[in-house]
């Protein structure tokens, strides 16, 4: 069976986790919290600063593995 479709699937979902993330963190974090979205906006600063904080470090850990997890898809394409 090719798994060619299949892992093209799984690349672009790891390519568009970095777009996805933040509004994932945010609906994660309000629902953790019990906030609802309209308090959260217009909410205290330390809520909106965890939330950017959270949301930098994943990108820095997506930029950390990006090579390895390309290449790995790659890797199971052939």
């Amino acid at each position: 069976m090719d798994n060619g479709l299949f892992i093209s699937f799984l690349n672009l979902c790891w390519r568009w986790s970095v777009f996805l993330m933040f509004p994932l963190l945010v609906l994660l974090y309000s629902q953790l919290l019990g906030l609802p979205l309209a308090e959260f906006d217009n909410g205290v600063n330390h809520h909106k600063w965890l939330i950017t904080l959270l949301y930098l470090l994943y990108v820095l850990l997506w930029l950390r593995f990006d090579r390895r997890v390309t290449a790995l898809l790659e890797q199971r394409r052939r």
